[in-house]
């Protein structure tokens, strides 16, 4: 009977063993798993960051450029302007002088700006 209790005793420890290794085998293979899908997603986030970068730069230039056309052609229009009230400004000027003289109508300066 002694045969039996340490066959018995040597088989239990054998498979207590064995258990114990596939515990350790399928624990490791689900923090793997873990692992390996945390990676995944890791990678996948760090693309979408690039992605929003180069598309922020992108649109960032585009913009920019958008404003530098936009400021020149304000400069643009400014200086048109200006040289636009200026030539009003003597042309008025010049009426005036016209209607004093030659058709002696008295006109009201303004203080000019």
């Amino acid at each position: 009977m002694e045969d039996w209790k340490t066959i018995l005793s040597i088989v239990s420890v054998a498979i207590a063993v064995a258990a114990f290794f596939i515990g350790r085998q399928t624990a490791s293979k689900t923090d793997g798993e873990r692992q390996g899908e945390i990676s995944a997603d890791i990678r996948y986030i760090k693309e979408s960051v690039q992605r929003i970068e180069t598309t922020t730069a992108s649109e960032s230039a585009r913009v920019n450029g958008r404003v530098d056309e936009i400021s020149l052609q304000l400069a643009t229009i400014a200086s048109t302007a200006s040289a636009a009230r200026e030539s009003a400004t003597m042309e008025h000027k010049r009426l005036n002088e016209h209607l004093e003289r030659e058709h002696g109508i008295k006109i009201e300066r303004r203080k000019e700006d």
